[in-house]
């Protein structure tokens, strides 16, 4: 039976072998600027600690945190827990940074607890409106649980080209022609309170340059899509803070001769990626760093562009599980879907040979020293993060350098306080304990023995219940 989570009582003395339901108040937060010392109010022991400040692990520690932060890492024989401090005996397990998912969409507020109850702290919304606005300032203000919420506005768009029209949906965008248009959306959305803008592939260049002379003007970032009139150079040159998908290197892969080349579609997308010339990746991973672009790849959307035999063996999974029926339409009526209205069934098989090409780039991005991080798309929210992780694995980064995507790397790109992503002395107190090491098995991730956000303690029990309060809503 749901147990109500606002119900649930706090337990000061916790065994997760025994797995008695825990969870805190709601509305912690962080002390204020030159307050006295916080009080220890919650002692994790016993602890494996995966700082991610470096590719180690510091075992037999206990983590002290107090006022929504880390007070400190020390050893478990020299650690001293205050008597009215909650104890959580972690036995052995492993703690890392809060999850961090760099690209979602959702409107509604049951997702919230769902993100939690899967180690996601930081969710960005790459599509929003006044819904995504309320979830955010809830959550900073503590009347609701959940990950802390960076949003965009509407989506920016431009008209597609007419031929093009039925494949491409502009629906809820916020359509702009010229630099006047841009400018005026961008003073719009920064007016409404939303923390970056997101571009779309259609927005035409004159639009784009609005856009981006007005966002530098107001210290608002521009995000999303490579328009297609702008490409990738110009979008390294205006300074866009992040590129989804991996959007416009496909030109600069694709030789014009190429049986497959790219265009307004998504389908001519997709099938190109096949065609992409290895060779020519080192020197866009440098510019790209150079630039000082981030991506995020996104590659668990690729299930929407499997073949049938795949989607139907995934939607068998546990995982696919927890989707909503509305999310399980999205793969099973996916041809429905008017920029995917174009696609065959043999398009599907095609388009598989074109994620090894997406793949090495990703590899020289990372090497090169270009940031990547985790971000989604897709659902089941919260379920996915992890899937994506293991993609990055699958695609040839290290254990490590999968989760420095989706901790260290988006602190680093919100300007978040030192500490931040990190389990250190002075970070902020949002972390997940495991069950197995994640930098031996990046599926560990998956395996949740609790969460910690703003301070508070979730334990498993707590956690289901958030699941299950989701599941019948």
């Amino acid at each position: 039976m749901s147990v109500p989570v606002a119900a649930m009582m706090l337990r000061r003395h916790v065994s997760l072998a025994v797995g008695f339901p825990v969870l805190a108040s709601l509305l912690a937060c962080s002390p204020d600027a030159g307050s006295a010392p916080a009080r220890v109010t919650l002692a994790i022991e016993d602890v494996s600690v995966i700082p991610m400040d470096g590719e180690r692990v510091l075992p037999g520690m206990t983590v002290l945190i107090g006022g929504g932060r880390v007070l400190a890492v020390e050893s478990s024989a020299a650690a001293n827990v205050p008597e009215d401090a909650m104890r959580v005996d972690a036995g052995g397990r492993f703690l890392i940074p809060g999850l961090n998912d760099m690209h979602v969409h959702f409107r509604e507020a049951w997702a919230l607890a769902r993100f939690l109850a899967t180690g996601v702290t930081g969710v960005r919304i790459l599509s929003g409106g006044p819904h995504t606005l309320d979830f955010r300032d809830s959550v900073r203000s503590g009347e609701l649980a959940g990950p802390d919420i960076r949003t965009a506005g509407p989506i920016v768009e431009g008209l597609p080209p007419p031929e093009f029209a039925a494949v491409i949906d502009t629906a809820g965008r916020a359509i702009v022609r010229d630099s006047l248009d841009g400018a005026r959306v961008v003073r719009e959305h920064h007016a409404a309170g939303y923390d970056f803008i997101k571009v779309y592939n259609n927005v035409p260049a004159a639009a784009y340059r609005g856009i981006v002379a007005e966002a530098r003007g107001l210290g608002i970032p521009v995000a999303g899509h490579i328009p297609f009139e702008v490409g990738l150079d110009g979008a390294f040159a205006a300074g866009q803070a992040s590129i989804e998908h991996l959007r416009g290197y496909i030109w600069h892969l694709v030789p014009d001769d190429a049986p497959a080349q790219p265009g307004p579609d998504l389908r001519s997308r997709t099938l190109a990626w096949a065609y992409g010339d290895l060779s020519r990746i080192p020197a866009l991973a440098q510019r790209t760093l150079e630039a000082g672009s981030w991506n995020v790849p996104t590659l668990s959307v690729r299930m929407i562009h499997k073949p049938d035999r795949l989607v139907d063996a995934y939607l068998a999974t546990e995982e696919a599980s927890h989707m909503t029926d509305d999310m399980r339409r999205f793969y099973t009526e996916r041809m429905s879907i008017p920029w995917m209205s174009n696609f065959t069934a043999g398009d599907f098989e095609a388009a598989m040979d074109g994620f090894a090409v997406a793949d090495s780039l990703i590899r020289a991005l990372v090497a090169a020293g270009a940031s990547v991080m985790a971000g989604t798309d897709t659902p089941p929210l919260g379920f996915a993060l992890h899937r994506e992780l293991e993609e990055l694995v699958a695609a040839g980064l290290s254990p490590y350098e999968a989760l420095r995507s989706a901790t260290v790397n988006p602190a680093r790109f919100l300007g978040r306080e030192e500490g931040a992503g990190m389990v250190v002395a002075g970070s902020p107190a949002d972390l997940v304990l495991l069950e197995g090491n994640p930098l031996q098995a990046i599926g560990s991730t998956r395996r949740i023995a609790g969460v910690v956000r703003r301070g508070e303690w979730f334990d498993r029990t707590a956690l289901d219940a958030m699941l299950e309060e989701g599941a019948d809503r």
